[in-house]
């Protein structure tokens, strides 16, 4: 029979040793001390004391700077920030013994940390400013230097502040990022912010194109047309809004292209020649000041357009009639990139000289009995304008 039970305190033994070699050993808990500081309420500024204090006496007589008008408005302070407090408190405590508990629960529940109150290797502080109602607070932990903040805590959100402050401070992420359904503060709402109204502007721009493509062109001495790498230099007029917000800008422009040559149609006798009529596009682009507060200053930007264009196709000899071109239709969306310079920015009439740089996104592809165009149709612009 003895024999038969040492297999079995064997497997005990052999069981017992596995477990002990698989189960992680846990390290030492982080020792965190936590501060909670109420900042006292300075009733003594020198910008409020009389000439005459309200018994008669001369304020250079102060005794310890404590004067009955002044205790009255201390005590009047502080009873505006108790306000509320004790209906939310245990009996006979304050909120910054309340809050330090807190903080100490929650920072115990958190793996891998233990609140102390000696030997910490971390702190955690936290500054109460008192307000008319609440308080404003900041919260630091010295593990990794983040630092919070709260505008308004009011005595009814000390627990919630509590747990999403230790969240927000060991994990080092925003106090903001920590809501959950049940620790929604009245600040999260309260949010305020101020935003920058900037200057709004019309603009007129006057300038030229140059736009290039693989187009037919007619060969003068035999009168027929081939393909070939062709450029076109248009005129522009553009037009539109230019919004600037500090060191940033946007405008949306309407924008026309006209085209400034014609081949003669007797000069195509076979048909087929290609001229560019002219090009209309909505544009919108966003813009970058490098010297946002200067009287002048050079920006880049980018953005896209939408175009529409418009080509003539000659027809043949025999077929001219009334009319002897017949139109090509193209279009779509532009990558346009730009530099530009405003100067006299601080006039109420200003002026900018701007450089584009335009890449369509889509290839043309039309054709009639005339003519047909299958072509990429990049661009560049410079165009100067005012600004009022």
């Amino acid at each position: 029979m003895k024999n038969e039970k040492w297999p079995v305190a064997f497997l005990f033994v052999f069981v017992a040793l596995v477990v002990c070699q698989v189960s992680p050993v846990r390290a030492a808990d982080k020792k965190v001390c936590v501060e909670v500081v109420l900042q006292e309420i300075d009733a003594t500024s020198e910008s409020e004391t009389p000439a005459v204090t309200e018994d008669g006496e001369d304020p250079g007589n102060k005794q310890s700077g404590k004067y009955p008008w002044q205790q009255a408005k201390m005590k009047r302070l502080e009873n505006l920030v108790r306000a509320g407090v004790g209906t939310y408190l245990p009996i006979g405590q304050t909120p910054v013994v309340y809050l330090k508990r807190l903080l100490e629960h929650f920072l115990t529940h958190e793996k891998g940390y233990i609140a102390v109150s000696e030997g910490c290797d971390e702190r955690i502080r936290v500054e109460l400013y008192p307000l008319a109602e609440g308080w404003t607070l900041f919260a630091r932990y010295s593990g990794n230097g983040r630092e919070e903040r709260i505008d308004q805590l009011f005595p009814t959100e000390l627990s919630q502040f509590a747990e999403r402050a230790i969240t927000a401070l060991l994990s080092d992420v925003p106090i903001s990022a920590t809501i959950k359904r049940d620790t929604v503060l009245r600040s999260d709402s309260m949010k305020s912010a101020q935003r920058i109204r900037g200057t709004h502007h019309f603009i007129i721009g006057l300038g030229t194109q140059i736009r290039g493509g693989n187009f037919a062109s007619t060969d003068t001495s035999t009168g027929l047309a081939s393909e070939s790498i062709r450029i076109f230099s248009p005129m522009t007029i553009s037009t539109g809004y230019r919004g600037k917000f500090e060191n940033w800008g946007i405008e949306a422009l309407a924008q026309l292209g006209i085209g400034t040559s014609k081949t003669a149609a007797a000069k195509n006798s076979g048909g087929g020649h290609i001229d560019f009529g002219g090009d209309f596009s909505l544009a919108l682009h966003f813009l970058g000041y490098l010297n946002p507060r200067g009287l002048n200053s050079f920006y880049l930007g980018a953005g896209a357009n939408f175009e529409l264009l418009w080509f003539s196709a000659i027809k043949g000899a025999a077929f001219h009639g009334d009319d002897p071109r017949s139109t090509l239709l193209g279009g779509g969306l532009n990558m346009d990139l730009l530099c530009g310079w405003e100067f006299m920015r601080a006039s109420s009439v200003q002026f900018f000289l701007q450089a584009e740089l335009n890449l369509p996104a889509y290839v043309i592809e039309n054709e009639d009995d005339w003519g047909g165009i299958h072509t990429w149709f990049p661009g560049m612009s410079v165009k100067l304008g005012i600004v009022f």
